[in-house]
């Protein structure tokens, strides 16, 4: 049984140092192959993406010549190309991605009377062997054009003679599960960082100012600057943050601090300026000392007849309920909509009944209630 000397660990540990440096999704097939030869020696040195069901073209990345791949793409274009490989033929085969080469199914004058396979490919680049291993591709969100919809990878040797050793195999072999288990840290972290910006872009649409225990201010969206300037007496310094705000975060987490209640919130504060309504709220993380305060603006709902349509009126409801509440005799909202003054006390019937109210006069608080028109 073929075992490994200090050196070959020495240099496996390198290899696996390397294989487990952070790194792009992208670029990652690169920086396993710039790493690889300090392990095996070859001429050419490739990864290759496929699909076992065959519904996309392989792609294959090659180091030190890129050419390579770019041929072997083009080659492996049709699915019997790709099959005339012995090794990629057996895999499709028994989904055994261990360590096998050309010369474990091909004497060398077999090989040379491949056609498809030697002259067609091989002879060009001057490669007599290649040894092979393949491991699952993890199903990849967003995936680069390298990895999109592919499920399997190949790591491939290829040299220009037949020498490949036990001790090739067994270094293959033994990097196997470390390069899948690589790919799919790879995977999981891109994924947590796909989940960051998306939440980081909905952060940033949103008014939020992020605040330390002691109330300084640690980041703030700009809606929120703009909101800020907009209440507040604009100041200069670099981070805008009021005073009337600075005093009010304290108190709140003062009271939070002090209180023996597990979900104690702080009540918010609301403003209003020049018709629009402003709600701060205040949310404090105990664990992390971290302090988000939420700024929500409302414009307020004007009394119109799209805003009773809101309530779940039809719209000849709402203008009859429009001219209703401007006090107008059910004879001068007939005239003004065009219709018979049957048919407007028939339409207030019906509102009536939708809003459960037995009056006008509750009709309108209704509206004006559930519109927050009144409170």
């Amino acid at each position: 049984m073929e075992t490994l000397v200090n050196s070959d660990w020495q240099q496996m540990l390198e290899f696996l140092r390397s294989l487990y440096m952070p790194c792009s999704l992208d670029k990652f097939p690169t920086q396993i192959l710039t790493a690889l030869p300090k392990l095996v020696d070859a001429e050419i040195f490739g990864i290759t993406s496929f699909n076992i069901r065959n519904t996309t073209l392989p792609r294959m990345c090659t180091f030190p010549q890129p050419e390579v791949g770019m041929a072997a793409e083009s080659f492996t274009a049709q699915r019997q190309n790709f099959l005339a490989h012995p090794v990629a033929h057996h895999y499709a085969k028994t989904l055994d991605g261990q360590a096998l080469a050309i010369s474990d199914f091909f004497s060398e004058s077999e090989f040379h009377r491949q056609d498809l396979l030697y002259t067609g490919f091989f002879q060009h680049f001057g490669l007599e062997d290649q040894m092979m291993i393949h491991f699952d591709l993890p199903s990849i969100a967003n995936a680069d054009q390298f990895h999109q919809e592919q499920d399997q990878l190949t790591l491939s040797i290829s040299r220009d003679r037949r020498n490949f050793t036990e001790r090739d195999r067994l270094i293959l072999n033994l990097i196997r599960p470390h390069l899948q288990q690589a790919y799919e840290n790879l995977v999981a972290f891109k994924h947590c960082q796909d989940e960051l910006v998306e939440q980081r872009q909905a952060t940033e649409q949103a008014a939020i100012i992020s605040l330390s225990i002691d109330g300084k201010v640690k980041w703030m969206t700009q809606p929120a600057e703009n909101i800020l300037h907009h209440y507040f007496q604009p100041s200069k310094s670099k981070i805008f943050f009021p005073d009337l705000l600075q005093r009010w975060v304290k108190s709140q987490v003062f009271e939070l601090v002090q209180s023996t209640k597990i979900c104690t919130a702080p009540s918010s504060l609301r403003l209003e300026l020049d018709g629009r309504h402003l709600k701060i709220q205040l949310n404090y993380n105990a664990e992390l000392g971290q302090i988000y305060l939420l700024l929500t603006e409302t414009q307020p709902i004007q009394f119109s007849i799209e805003a009773l349509q809101m309530l779940g009126l039809t719209k000849r409801e709402a203008e009859v309920l429009f001219w209703v509440a401007k006090d107008q005799s059910t004879n001068e909202v007939a005239k003004q909509l065009g219709m018979s003054d049957r048919t407007v006390k028939k339409h207030l019937e019906h509102i009536y009944e939708k809003f459960g109210v037995a009056s006008r006069l509750a009709m309108v608080m209704y509206v004006l209630k559930h519109l927050s028109i009144v409170a």
